[in-house]
């Protein structure tokens, strides 16, 4: 079975559940648009409803899943702001007895969209969930949701850009480049990332989803987010704007990650620590 996954933890996490039958209640999808987490939340509910559990595409399960006609499956989500009513409605389908399949399977796409009704309604279902029923969020990051929704889910983390963080570790060293005080460390961080273009934009590409994630979690809840402040996260974005016309104007790419590591320090709203 394809599942498209690079970390192989996972890969067997969501393999396992599919060849034993023993599913887990709710799951988290989360990455980057672009990592494929929305796709693999639809191939998860294909293979659970269909009739040879292995996505046959010739049962009846397939075809109906195909059509988006399939009795079992709900899908909300993905085309902006998800309102209460939309999770009430949820709650209701969940609570009826599987039609053809052997469980209720729900997708909610972006959940990061929900209103705050609406997670809190989310919650309400997460603490008596249906019967037979799998529910599965998808969003950008678990930090631009509700701490009592993320704890009561099974994270499985698409990374970024279509590549797991484990892959470079560009998502750890990008938060490091943030957090450390020296520039010697940032530029010890930084020389892996020196001699390859593609490898220095997607460290670019970290840094960017770390900053815009807290002003959208900020945004959202009025709270900062791992430390970031929407108006230190704002002249950092900037910087990085400027950054990727220098790379792409094919300056030395050692250059410009250094130079950026140095505007990092010099910033005037760049915190001191970020947690």
């Amino acid at each position: 079975m394809d599942m498209r996954l690079k970390n192989k933890r996972y890969e067997n996490y969501l393999g396992e559940q599919l060849e034993t039958r023993q599913f887990t209640g709710f799951m988290l999808f989360v990455g980057q648009k672009g990592t494929g987490k929305n796709d693999m939340a639809s191939y998860f509910a294909k293979n659970i409803v269909c009739e040879n559990g292995i996505n046959c595409q010739g049962c009846a399960g397939c075809a109906l899943f195909e059509s988006g006609n399939h009795p079992d499956v709900i899908s909300i989500g993905g085309g902006g702001r998800i309102k209460i009513a939309e999770i009430r409605e949820l709650n209701k389908k969940l609570n009826l007895k599987p039609y053809q399949a052997g469980h209720k399977i729900a997708i909610i796409k972006d959940a990061h969209q929900m209103t705050d009704e609406s997670a809190n309604a989310m919650l309400k279902l997460l603490e008596e969930p249906p019967e037979k029923s799998i529910i599965i969020l998808t969003a950008e990051d678990k930090a631009l949701l509700p701490e009592t929704i993320v704890s009561r889910s099974q994270v499985v983390d698409f990374g970024i850009n279509g590549a797991q963080q484990e892959d470079f570790g560009s998502a750890s060293d990008a938060r490091e480049i943030l957090q450390l005080s020296s520039v010697a460390e940032k530029f010890n961080i930084i020389q892996k990332y020196g001699k390859d273009k593609a490898m220095a934009g997607n460290l670019m590409d970290c840094l960017e989803t770390i900053l815009r994630q807290a002003i959208l979690a900020q945004n959202r809840t009025g709270k900062e987010t791992a430390g970031i402040h929407e108006a230190e996260a704002l002249p950092l974005l900037l910087l990085l704007a400027r950054s990727r016309q220098y790379l792409n104007n094919n300056l030395s790419i050692r250059f410009v990650l250094e130079n950026l590591a140095l505007n990092i320090q010099r910033s005037e709203n760049c915190p001191d620590k970020w947690n």
